[in-house]
């Protein structure tokens, strides 16, 4: 018989954030919105509930180790931004934290190449929200 610890509320809740961040953030920057929603309904981030001897069973090893590889591809692909993204040891790790993402049964369908170049929509927005003011009365 072994013991387990099961995963805190506070995991749960951290690892719901982490997910909320991926589709208000960081995929917005690479696909459309069409592709995003498709994303949703696919279950991109979601646990597949299949039998898989290692599907994420809600231990608190398991919930630990799902909310730093999530954390881990967020640095990942917040380095791009600061123009570090040909590094060979970054794709590596992102695409470890991937199979770890999907031995735990969390649906994660992409490759490093996936992130390599902004969607032109978003990048426009973001740039519009780089803009600063020139007359205080135009907002």
């Amino acid at each position: 018989m072994k013991t387990v610890f099961s995963s805190t509320e506070e995991q749960e809740q951290e690892i719901a954030s982490l997910v909320s961040r991926f589709y208000e953030t960081v995929f917005p920057k690479y696909f459309t919105e069409s592709e995003i929603l498709h994303f949703r309904k696919i279950g991109v981030l979601e646990r597949n509930r299949s039998s898989s001897r290692f599907t994420y069973l809600g231990t608190l090893r398991d919930a630990f180790q799902v909310m730093t590889c999530l954390q881990v591809l967020l640095s990942i692909l917040g380095k791009q931004q600061a123009e570090e993204w040909n590094d060979p040891d970054s794709a590596e790790l992102f695409q470890h934290n991937i199979t770890l993402l999907n031995e735990y049964g969390i649906f994660f369908p992409f490759y490093y190449d996936h992130f390599s170049n902004m969607n032109q929509e978003a990048s426009n927005d973001l740039q519009m929200m780089d803009a600063h003011v020139a007359n205080q009365y135009l907002v």
